[in-house]
């Protein structure tokens, strides 16, 4: 407000263009009275400034709006093709960079999860080369449909791909810089319709929210996502972060061709490396000296193979390279040297061989084919035949023995005679 206290102090307003120029929400001006000497020349200079004033500041006003109540909309009921928002904003090339923010409530969100979302997202773009350059969208709640820019009949319009039931929104809109009318932001429609099969050009429009450092649960993150809480889930787990909603939702680490992680709600896990990547190796537990448990909990290891079989802890389909294998058995043959052992006779062994092609006690080759044999159970069949076969040649010997004895005794009488 400026106040005149009589005909001879006239108003120069000095400050005025710098607070128009710089400032673009409506201000209160206050202008300190200047006093002039000559009111005849006053009189003339102050018609010829507050002409200037009343031009600049309706130009500036009319030319950089600022935040604006575009619409509300509210839908009680699903949308059939989703949320069309047509709005009065020319595709025209190199002009417009707005801020068009939306906020609002949706009651059915994700209603096959029973979610319901508040709505605050903030979308920009700028047309360029007969497109939609840099379109960006941030999100700051809990309602992130997919959405889409497109051209139809020389307007933008703002497609919502929304089908949840009780959506409610406000837009609201900011751009300054450029030479737009309060007409642009006004009689915006929005209607349940899907894109025009013409409309040309359709961008899908990236969302994009950067934060230098995000505690959930923690005022101090000591990594850039620090997540301190969890929630219980209905099975009893404490849960503090959920990645993927499907079996081919996949968490890459390091970048889009680094290692890999999936899961689903079925209970497996997946992890491995990236076919992309140029290097292909796992590594596990490289730079620290501790263990590596594995089917702790009962499970079984599978390493070439998908099938396990029944009764197997561990599966290898190929070969193990070992410098040292260690196993752990009972039942050592030590009982071969017992006294109440009943070694077989020879005779024994013989027809038993002659029969089945094979040493009795040890598996043949079609079992061993069909079966696999156990290695801890096959070395102690092998030291027992090792063992049996000793006291064979010990037998042996004493026979031997023996018939030198003779043969030295028929030696004397003959030498005698």
């Amino acid at each position: 407000m400026c106040n005149v206290d009589n005909e001879m102090q006239y108003i120069w307003p000095a400050r005025v263009p710098y607070i128009l120029f710089f400032n673009p929400y409506p201000v209160t001006i206050q202008c300190k009275p200047v006093q002039f000497k000559h009111p005849f020349m006053s009189k003339r200079i102050f018609m010829l400034a507050a002409a200037m004033i009343c031009f600049l500041f309706f130009n500036v006003r009319a030319q950089d709006p600022g935040y604006l109540d575009v619409l509300n909309y509210h839908l009680n009921g699903t949308p059939v093709h989703g949320v069309k928002i047509k709005t009065n904003l020319p595709f025209t090339n190199g002009t417009h960079m707005p801020t068009i923010i939306i906020e609002g409530y949706c009651y059915g969100y994700g209603a096959s999860n029973g979610l319901d979302a508040p709505i605050s997202l903030n979308l920009t773009y700028y047309i360029y080369d007969g497109g939609f350059a840099r379109s960006r969208v941030s999100s700051s709640g809990a309602y992130t449909p997919s959405i889409y820019l497109a051209n139809e009949n020389n307007k933008v319009v703002i497609f919502l791909n929304s089908k949840d039931y009780y959506l409610r929104f406000h837009i609201k809109a900011f751009e300054v810089g450029w030479p737009v009318t309060s007409a642009n932001y006004s009689g915006w429609t929005v209607a349940d319709e899907a894109l025009a099969t013409m409309s040309y050009p359709t961008t899908l429009v990236t969302y994009l929210n950067v934060f230098k450092t995000v505690g959930i649960g923690v005022e101090t993150p000591e990594a850039p996502l620090h997540v301190f809480n969890t929630q219980t889930s209905s099975n009893g787990d404490n849960i503090s972060a959920i990645l993927g909603s499907s079996y081919n939702h996949w968490t890459m680490f390091g970048g889009a061709n680094g290692g890999r992680i999936r899961g689903s709600n079925e209970g497996y896990l997946d992890l491995e490396t990236n076919a992309n990547g140029t290097n292909k190796t796992l590594y596990l537990n490289t730079t620290s000296p501790g263990d590596i448990l594995m089917a702790y909990g009962g499970g079984n290891v599978g390493i070439g193979t998908g099938t396990i079989p029944s009764g197997s802890r561990l599966a290898v389909n190929g070969t193990i390279s070992a410098k040292k294998i260690k196993v752990t058995t009972t039942g050592w043959p030590d009982y071969v040297f017992d006294k109440a052992y009943k070694l077989p006779s020879l005779q024994e062994v013989q027809q038993y061989i002659e029969t089945h092609q094979h040493l009795p006690g040890i598996p043949s080759a079609k079992e061993v084919e069909t079966n696999g044999h156990d290695l801890g159970e096959m070395n102690k069949k092998l030291l027992e035949k090792i063992e049996e076969l000793t006291l064979y040649l010990i037998g042996e010997r004493e026979e031997r023995k023996k018939l030198e004895e003779k043969v030295n005794l028929l030696e004397q009488k003959l030498t005698k005679d």
